[in-house]
């Protein structure tokens, strides 16, 4: 196999530059909060539709999911399809309700639909969740960067993760919004060479087909079970975390419609994840199927090798300058992904914890000042998790697993359905997502439950108690030993089904922390109960003023474009740096390269070079009119 030479370095050197360049391009557009978080509501549905595609893609895509692909087999395909239809039944559930909200925050508007201390720990449970998971991301990218490149992995982590900081920090959300259009551009251009490479080495997808076992719902990964009731569990987490919690997408574009747009672009480019991520790991199962004995694999034969397939094709297939990028597409994939969480939470911080808590009299333009100073010390963290996690023997999937479906569905479930259900009153999500967390853990922890059953009892848990929550607190005003009846009765049937489906020995000490769960439940419902009664008039009266707010269309000239605001056009800059990232990748042609690879590079750059010279005529031609 290949090793990087100057020409990959070159090409993985130039797309730090142009990242950076980016972010000091927009440095001029970020007068203010609105701007830095939400881009001024400005953002193209076509851009944010991109970046809400890949904020869910990274490195771990072609590191923990392609280890995951290869010892599973086709089963991990049908999850990725559904991602595709998680993302459009989350965006016509939420989608234009969430730009109606006029946030600059994710959980901004849950101050008004419910009260601020469900902002507060929204705040904290939300930050904490996608902190864990970017360092999860990052190490991801350092695990694959450094066998590449043969630098320490601390030293790749640094590097990358200080870049990605920088050009979030300087630009905001227009900078990881544009990048990200960039960044998918080097991604599918890069798939576009390896998939048919890695397809063509096998004799085709038929002969694939053959080769490989038929497909298994049942499946023992690192030694967490994966079978028909995770992908059933994923399915549901990912649209209700597309439908509550990818809002900054939504209230960042100009208008309902617009916002509609986002889901459906970012399902229909999630349609080509399947072959993208697929096709390349499951060629690799026919072409190695034991890693024990193919000498790029053995030095990591003690850190799960699998995680490295994509590498190894890479290295295998492509000549040095393509290797640069490969590189660059998945620092393209992670930085989307890392900025993403990087704004976000820095908007949580500034906008929710800071101004929401300790000063509400903070101005816009200090939110800017206090966002910024957030995504350093964020970015510092998630790169301090990074070289934790890369060490970990439990393996990248079932990491970001671990994170995905304990905190997803009792934040989610809140923040969803908070737009939709008028009549829940204020503490109702603060119950839900205590429910919903007592009950993750407990069941993935205590009771030894698979990921499915865990996220089940986490959608009861929290939608009951949330979606109950106006006849409970009825109870507890009208009929409260029935309430009581009902508590108890709860906790009886909780500690029952737990005692009955614990999948670990249930010893002494076990029943005693599976019985204190099970009251846990019963004792917090009469709490929850008083805490739901405790509506005014006036709280009552806020909440239907909130409504009516997302009853309202949005004005966009009014609401906008107006007070003289400035009409940001992105068409140009994306279309020219998407030319010079083709005339990059023609330094290739240097390199030897037998015909069909010259045949696959030149159709690339061409695509690059045609897309993004009618990406800049037109972004002019339409400044030129304005």
């Amino acid at each position: 196999m290949k090793t990087v030479n100057i020409y990959d370095y070159a090409v993985i050197a130039g797309y730090f530059l142009f990242m950076l360049g980016i972010g000091v391009y927009f440095m001029r557009i970020n007068k203010g909060g609105r701007e830095y978080f939400a881009g001024g509501s400005m953002i193209p549905w076509w851009v944010s539709g991109m970046t809400l595609y890949m904020a869910n893609f990274s490195a771990w895509s072609f590191t923990g999911a392609a280890g995951f692909v290869y010892s599973t087999g086709w089963f991990p395909l049908i999850w990725f399809t559904g991602g595709a239809i998680a993302y459009v039944a989350g965006t016509l559930l939420t989608g234009k309700l969430w730009r109606r909200t006029r946030s600059i925050s994710p959980v901004e508007y849950t101050y008004t639909r419910f009260n601020v201390p469900t902002q507060q720990f929204l705040s904290w449970v939300i930050s904490v969740n996608f902190t864990l998971s970017a360092g999860v991301q990052l190490a991801s990218t350092c695990k694959l960067l450094a066998p590449i490149i043969g630098m320490e992995i601390v030293t790749v982590t640094l590097v990358t993760g200080i870049v990605i900081l920088l050009y979030t920090f300087l630009g905001g959300l227009w900078a990881v919004s544009v990048t990200d259009v960039v960044q998918g551009l080097i991604l599918l251009s890069t798939a576009a060479i390896i998939v048919p490479m890695s397809l063509y080495e096998v004799g085709g997808f038929g002969n694939l087909i053959e080769s490989l076992p038929p497909i298994s719902f049942d499946h023992v990964y690192n030694g967490v079970v994966y079978n028909e009731h995770w992908l059933i569990a994923m399915f549901v987490i990912s649209t209700l975390g597309f439908a509550g919690g990818s809002g900054q997408r939504f209230y960042s574009v100009k208008d309902e419609k617009s916002a509609l747009k986002v889901g459906l672009l970012a399902g229909g480019l999630s349609l080509l994840s399947p072959l993208m991520l697929g096709v390349p790991p499951l060629v690799a199962r026919v072409l190695w199927p034991d890693l024990a004995v193919v000498d790029f694999f053995k030095p990591y034969l003690g850190s799960n090798p699998q995680d490295l397939v994509y590498v190894g094709l890479t290295l295998k297939f492509l000549p040095n300058g393509l290797i640069g990028v490969f590189v660059a597409a998945m620092l393209a994939a992670t930085m989307s992904t890392l900025s993403a969480v990087y704004n976000m939470v820095s908007a949580i911080f500034a906008r929710d914890m800071y101004q929401g808590l300790f000063k509400p009299s903070t101005r816009d333009e200090d939110l800017l000042r206090i966002g910024r100073k957030a995504s350093i010390v964020i970015g510092l963290i998630v790169t301090g998790l990074a070289v934790l996690f890369v060490t970990s023997q439990f393996g990248i999937f079932n990491l970001m697993q671990a994170f995905f479906t304990l905190f997803n569905i009792p934040v989610s479930i809140p923040m969803a359905f908070g737009l939709i259900f008028r009549r829940v009153p204020k503490w109702s999500a603060v119950a839900g997502i205590t429910w919903g967390l007592i009950a993750g853990v407990a069941g993935r922890y205590l009771l030894g439950w698979t990921i499915g059953p865990q996220v089940y009892l986490s959608i009861v848990m929290t939608f009951s108690i949330f979606a109950t929550s106006i006849w409970v607190a009825d109870l507890y005003r009208k009929n409260r030993p029935v309430l009581w009846a009902i508590s108890a009765a709860i906790a009886v049937l909780v500690g029952l089904l737990f005692e009955a489906t614990a999948a670990v020995e249930v010893t002494p000490g076990i029943r005693v922390l599976v019985w204190c769960v099970a009251a846990s439940f019963g004792v917090t419902l009469p709490f929850f109960a008083r805490l739901f009664t405790l509506e005014t008039e006036e709280t009552r009266r806020v909440v239907a003023e909130f409504f009516k707010k997302l009853d309202t269309p949005v004005d966009v000239e009014r609401e906008v474009y107006g007070a003289g605001r400035q009409r940001v056009t992105v068409f140009p800059l994306v279309g020219g740096t998407t030319i010079i990232m083709g005339a990059l990748l023609s330094l290739v042609f240097l390199t030897p390269l037998s015909p069909g690879e010259g045949q696959i590079l030149g159709v690339i750059i061409g695509i690059l070079v045609v897309f993004g010279t009618a990406m800049w005529y037109f972004g002019k031609k339409s400044e030129t009119r304005g």
